[in-house]
């Protein structure tokens, strides 16, 4: 059996490896914390950056024109926002709908490809890859 001087030491030296072990832990938590959130900008910004393809669904909206996103999961048209909004384009949401509003363009009797025809030759002038459904 050791000495209390001994003892005491032995004490001395755990609490110290204690303190190193817990600082070690925050370290590695902060580390993991900068890692995630460097992962999460990365992806977002991979999303962002795929190449330049949209894919999109245009559909009737009352009177007016309504471009979405052709995936819940994806929102593709943030890339072509600044073109939809020169364009004549208002954000639009409700309980049902989201997208892209062109108020007021439909006519009785024209078909949803004719009046949005101007709208895609402007996205094929500005080199996007179109997938297109028309609802």
């Amino acid at each position: 059996m050791g000495t209390l001087r001994e003892i005491e030491s032995l004490k001395q030296m755990i609490e110290n490896q204690q303190r190193e072990i817990d600082e070690l832990k925050r370290i590695v938590l902060e580390i993991n914390n900068i890692v995630k959130c460097d992962k999460e900008r990365n992806i977002f910004n991979k999303s962002l950056s795929e190449g330049n393809d949209i894919s999109i669904v245009i559909s009737k909206y009352k009177k007016s024109l309504l471009i979405k996103n052709k995936y819940a999961d994806k929102n593709l048209t943030i890339k072509c926002k600044n073109i939809l909004k020169e364009l004549g384009a208002k954000w639009f949401k409700n309980e049902n709908e989201q997208g892209w509003l062109f108020v007021g363009l439909l006519k009785e009797n024209e078909s949803l490809q004719d009046v949005c025809k101007f709208i895609i030759e402007k996205l094929n002038d500005n080199n996007f890859n179109l997938e297109i459904e028309y609802e």
